[in-house]
């Protein structure tokens, strides 16, 4: 059987590690299919795109936006993901809760939607993410739990983790079905 394959690049922007794990897990999902090539990497590492195919973009929120270099490499790239496959995932906590996801689809995608309309997105999705608090220096621990608090109605202590795995599995298992048969 002989087939060509998809070259994807898989790439994220990680505020402590959470988007990556995702990511990660994303592109061993896509892999299984043969007729998928997966490179995944680091947003900032990322010189050159246009021998991609698709790109799958992954980043996490912070202080209500995607983070800088998410935004740069979209201003960086307009031109040329106009001629790609691209779906963009958004990892934060606010998505942890069905009204949360309601505002990421209002209030986050639209910052790179709305700024960039030539680009047409095959799929995107928002998923819950994850706080490690003994990773963070305490000024940041308590501003954590206070937004932890906020955008998840729940005091949180050690680590909150908010990552539906099935519902990034389903969301990854559809995309490549997407990037196979969308023109």
């Amino acid at each position: 059987m002989s087939f060509i394959a998809i070259n994807i690049l898989l790439t994220y922007s990680s505020g402590y590690g959470a988007t990556r794990e995702i990511s990660d897990e994303i592109g061993r999902v896509l892999s299984e299919d043969p007729a998928l090539k997966v490179d995944l990497k680091p947003i900032d590492e990322i010189q050159e795109i246009s021998a991609y195919d698709a790109i799958i973009v992954g980043t996490s929120i912070r202080a209500d936006r995607p983070l800088a270099n998410t935004r740069d490499f979209f201003a960086l790239n307009r031109d040329i993901l106009t001629t790609k496959k691209v779906a963009l995932f958004i990892v934060c906590l606010t998505a942890s809760t069905e009204e949360g996801q309601v505002k990421v689809r209002e209030n986050y995608f639209p910052q790179i939607t709305e700024k960039y309309p030539s680009i047409k997105l095959i799929s995107t999705a928002a998923f819950g993410g994850k706080v490690d608090f003994d990773k963070l220096n305490p000024v940041m621990q308590n501003l954590v739990r206070r937004v932890v608090l906020e955008k998840t109605g729940k005091p949180s202590n050690g680590s909150f983790d908010a990552r539906d795995w099935a519902k990034i599995h389903d969301w990854a298992r559809e995309l490549a079905y997407r990037l196979k048969h969308s023109e």
